[in-house]
């Protein structure tokens, strides 16, 4: 390409040699704008090659940044997938208008009667070698493109599994048959044939499948099943967010749980443990009546 350059301002100095004649200035016009064009060109491939090295980089950055993130409420989604896909478009847009570019130029030089025939073949090859880089830019951007919408999915995918949290009810009973309450703690007194201080707290691994699963960015408010019953939360959210008095750490006289701050009430458990207290056969009954009602509404 340099060679090109220094072939163009000989042939340059040899038509200014010949003399000012309204031919001559014709045809150095022609070539400075040949000579321009080819400079520009070159300018703006490698650009858009700079802009595609930017943009491979970031991605590379927000994928790793990505495979750091824990599943937890605290983990944010850092990577800028917009701002990688507004550059991607930017570079697409140069990329095609470069491409336009050389296909026109390369049309033009054809009809220029001022180049001798080794020119202009020179200057047919430079446009030729820039156009296979730009076939090669529009393959990696296709690339990169592809990676940032999987990046892109991968990152809702983690913000869904982030926000989802989840709920049961039910008594103490029903909690424990089923493996979501654990007894904890306690110690024999002697010639006592149970164990005291014993506590209920929810079991280590517990089954998502047995929990109730929200999207806690939608959903604040917990249907409790019967508004009569007391209720207890045994998990370990900070119940400072809910909304409705607690009294003697339970409560009353409520058809809902309303959950004022999601992020921070959710921050400490994804599994929220209510416990379901009252008059056990009656609470009990009534709570399989509320669930057959809504069984059949479905």
């Amino acid at each position: 390409m340099r060679k090109l350059t220094y072939t163009f301002a000989a042939l340059a100095f040899g038509l200014a040699a010949c003399g000012t004649s309204a031919e001559t200035e014709r045809k150095l016009a022609d070539l400075e704008q040949v000579n321009a064009q080819k400079d520009s060109l070159m300018q703006e491939v490698a650009i858009s090659s700079r802009l595609i090295s930017d943009v491979n980089v970031e991605l590379a950055k927000a994928k790793i940044r990505n495979d750091r993130l824990h599943v937890s409420s605290e983990s944010p989604i850092t990577a800028s997938n917009d701002t990688l896909i507004a550059k991607l478009r930017y570079v697409v847009a140069r990329v095609r208008e470069t491409e336009s570019a050389l296909s026109q130029s390369r049309e033009k030089v054809k009809n220029l009667s001022a180049l001798s025939d080794s020119l202009r073949a020179a200057y047919d090859s430079t446009v030729g070698n820039l156009q296979a880089v730009v076939a090669s830019q529009k393959t990696t951007i296709d690339l990169l493109t592809d990676r940032v919408t999987a990046l892109t999915e991968e990152n809702v995918a983690l913000h869904d599994s982030l926000a989802t949290g989840y709920y049961v009810i039910g008594t103490r009973d029903q909690l424990k048959k089923k493996g979501i309450l654990t007894e904890q703690g306690g110690g024999r007194v002697l010639f006592v044939l149970w164990r005291t201080g014993k506590t209920l707290q929810p079991a280590r691994n517990l089954d998502p499948s047995l929990f109730t699963a929200i999207d806690t960015r939608k959903v604040t408010q917990i249907p409790l099943p019967v508004a009569s019953a007391s209720y207890k939360v045994a998990s370990l959210q900070d119940l400072d967010y809910i909304e409705e008095q607690r009294d003697g750490g339970k409560y009353s006289g409520t058809s809902t749980l309303t959950i004022t701050s999601p992020a921070d009430f959710w921050r400490s458990s994804k599994f929220l443990v209510i416990i379901m207290e009252g008059a056990s056969k009656q609470v009990a009954r009534e709570a399989q009546l509320t669930a057959e009602d809504r069984s059949a509404s479905r």
